[in-house]
């Protein structure tokens, strides 16, 4: 197979367009076109049902497509082992990060580090848990650090930080005066939750599923901030990270539900790809984190 027609295939794919993905290439797009229908033609297969500009991947195109990413995630990897010969006196680290991590945990360690190491190209790379742990496996990123739990067993998961978590209300809120809050009572305002696939997410329902809290109506947003934002306005209550709404809580935009039993707490962890060389900026950086 030629590899370099897959790499055309794959690209188009992930781009979703031929124009795109020309654009990415830096190729013409009917270039492109070409080498997808030489590769369908070398391999007898369609692999892509195409219907006007639209295309959708055919069943062996999926296939083909998921080889693609591990012979391009390997070939990345083999890169990254030989430029790991090299001192820390060049190169580039790619770190990825549940988005809570990368605005609020590691702006501290990225200056140090970049102190440290002025010569080595830094990225920051961030969205929910899931979209991390798929980055490493893809090996687009070097450190990578999340919020939630992750069961992949391609995956080795470690613990990092604990991190606590808050259920906040409105200043108005009437929850913030009463002296015992229980499941039921808990149960009964709009609860403002992140996206599925959040790490947040996941941690919260768990959390209020042992303690039978079952929130009759829920709201959907994009980010810790948002929930931050939304409570305050008076649209419900939510659970967030402590370090995510420690200023609202001091000039009193919001104020935080104390329960009487526990600390909520969750923990923060590092994800390693097993057999996958780490570069010496990743160890750099990783010996930094843990102090």
């Amino acid at each position: 197979m030629n590899l370099h027609l897959l790499r055309i295939f794959a690209t188009v794919v992930e781009q979703q367009s031929f124009s795109r993905a020309a654009e990415a290439l830096e190729v013409s797009q009917p270039a492109v076109s070409k080498a997808v229908r030489e590769l369908e033609s070398q391999l007898e297969v369609v692999l892509l049902d195409r219907g006007g500009r639209q295309f959708q991947l055919s069943e062996p195109g999926k296939v083909l497509y998921e080889y693609a990413r591990s012979i391009f995630s390997m070939e990345r990897a083999a890169t990254e082992a030989v430029q790991a010969f090299y001192a820390l006196d060049r190169g580039k680290l790619t770190i990825g990060a549940s988005t809570t991590i990368a605005a609020y945990w590691l702006p501290k360690y990225v200056a140090e580090f970049s102190r440290q190491y002025p010569a080595i190209q830094l990225q920051l790379m961030s969205g929910n848990t899931q979209h991390v742990a798929q980055w490493l496996l893809d090996c687009a990123v070097d450190v990578a650090l999340v919020e939630g739990p992750v069961r992949d067993e391609r995956l080795e998961v470690r613990p990092w930080q604990e991190e606590e978590m808050v259920i906040i209300a409105a200043k108005s809120s009437p929850l913030g005066r009463r002296p015992k809050l229980d499941a039921a009572v808990l149960g009964e305002p709009m609860w403002i939750m992140r996206e599925r696939g959040s790490g947040s997410r996941e941690v919260v329902e768990r959390a209020l599923a042992e303690r039978d809290i079952g929130p009759h109506r829920q709201l959907e947003v994009g980010s810790n901030e948002g929930i931050v934002e939304m409570v305050a306005a008076g649209t419900g209550i939510g659970m967030v990270p402590l370090i995510c709404v420690r200023d609202a809580l001091a000039v009193g935009r919001v104020v935080a539900l104390n329960l009487p039993e526990d600390r909520i707490t969750r923990m923060l962890h590092r994800l390693r790809l097993p057999r996958r060389p780490v570069s010496a900026a990743a160890l750099a950086f990783e010996a930094l984190i843990a102090n």
